[in-house]
């Protein structure tokens, strides 16, 4: 069978689900990139150029349209979209492909999928879209009639969780069209070749900011962007009533709000915030595992949240609002807590209780620690091929 998936770029996450599908016996599997991304490149988000630190083109076969690309501004502007389109539509002519699943709904995959209908392909969609947030009339309209059209050009819809299934079912999708597979993400295995690579990574860390030694740390990993809200967090942090013990960690930065926090930290100087600056993946996952608990306070327009998966292989807990997409999950599996989005006290309540009360942290983060195997690049691989295998082509 051939199996293609379509992708604007890299994205982290991925690459180790596809190095697993690669493994798969009777599967000539394909990734197709509108954009070749270096190593290092330019984030807009960030404001600086960034590097991940790991082997984005290796362990499975690829395609790409545009090649040394070291911005990603542009990948998915309106002109782009223009010529991705024509190149997609004559490259699915031309491929032996059986199956083809796009990443999200970009104009250029739903422009795919209908020619790929057309040519009798079987579709497929992943997405970790969710249908939450404020939009006036003519938002939701013009969202109706996009993604219930686009719709009938799919033959699969392949969630990542609860949200992401709410949303197919909102635009018209039969629910035994639906399939969740959970979002796999980068493990410890994949980034570091040994324990030993791990435990270097660790010691240096700890040598550069001491600060962070024989600490309880509360990590934030992430831009410094509106819909995330760093200033929140900091402020419920400074407002809550904590030990000595514990300190916020803030990695990432760039975004609207970055002057906003190192100014903050500059006028008030705390002694138990630090900002850490960009961190690679190598020295995210050391911080992971440093850390009691992840907390991801973001409003709308935070899709899965990934850093709440990420970090589940460590042993901590999270803390996250009820309008990131992978909050019931959250709940669901018990792996931490959710507050009210719009509510500071609820926030402020949530993170006393969790460093407060050791016994509910700890089942916390075992109730993590299990659900991070579902998690793994592996179980995704494997539910995938089995049901790629069922097709009748």
């Amino acid at each position: 069978m051939n199996f293609l998936f379509v992708c604007t770029h890299p994205i982290q996450n991925l690459i180790p689900l596809f190095v697993e599908l690669n493994k798969k016996s009777n599967l000539n599997f394909k990734v197709l990139y509108w954009e070749k991304i270096n190593k290092e490149y330019f984030d807009p988000l960030f404001n600086q150029k960034i590097n991940f630190n790991i082997e984005t083109f290796k362990g499975y076969e690829f395609e790409f349209f545009y090649e040394n690309k070291n911005n990603t501004e542009k990948v998915t502007k309106t002109f782009n979209q223009i010529l991705v389109s024509l190149k997609l539509i004559k490259y699915i002519f031309k491929s032996k492909t059986d199956v083809v699943l796009v990443y999200g709904y970009y104009l250029p995959h739903i422009i795919l999928l209908l020619f790929a209908k057309i040519l009798g392909k079987k579709t497929i969609i992943r997405s970790v879209s969710y249908n939450l947030g404020n939009r006036n009339f003519f938002k939701r309209l013009v969202r109706k009639l996009f993604y219930n059209i686009a719709n009938l050009l799919i033959d699969e819809f392949w969630s990542v969780g609860k949200l992401n299934t709410d949303f197919y079912l909102d635009f018209g999708v039969n629910q035994k069209n639906i399939i969740t597979i959970p979002s796999s993400q980068i493990t410890k295995n994949f980034v570091f070749k040994d324990d030993l690579d791990f435990e270097e990574t660790k010691r240096k860390l700890i040598d550069t900011f001491h600060q962070i030694n024989n600490k309880k740390i509360i990590l934030y990993p992430g831009k410094f962007l509106k819909k995330k809200r760093p200033m929140f967090l900091i402020e419920c942090f400074a407002n809550a009533k904590l030990s000595d013990d514990w300190i916020l960690v803030l990695v990432g930065g760039g975004g609207f709000y970055h002057q906003q926090v190192i100014n903050y930290l500059k006028k008030n100087n705390p002694n138990n915030i630090f900002y850490l600056g960009f961190k690679d993946l190598k020295e995210i996952l050391v911080l992971y595992d440093l850390s009691e608990i992840i907390v991801l306070p973001s409003d709308f327009g935070e899709t899965n949240g990934n850093v709440l998966h990420e970090s589940s292989q460590f042993n901590c807990t999270c803390i996250t609002s009820n309008r990131v997409g992978a909050y019931p999950e959250v709940l669901n599996f018990k792996r931490g807590l959710v507050f009210d989005a719009q509510n500071k006290n609820d926030f402020i309540n949530k993170i006393e209780l969790l460093t407060n009360d050791i016994n509910l942290r700890n089942q916390l983060k075992q109730n993590n620690l299990k659900f991070s195997e579902k998690i793994k690049p592996s179980y995704a691989a494997n539910k995938i091929y089995d049901i790629l295998s069922n097709y009748e082509l």
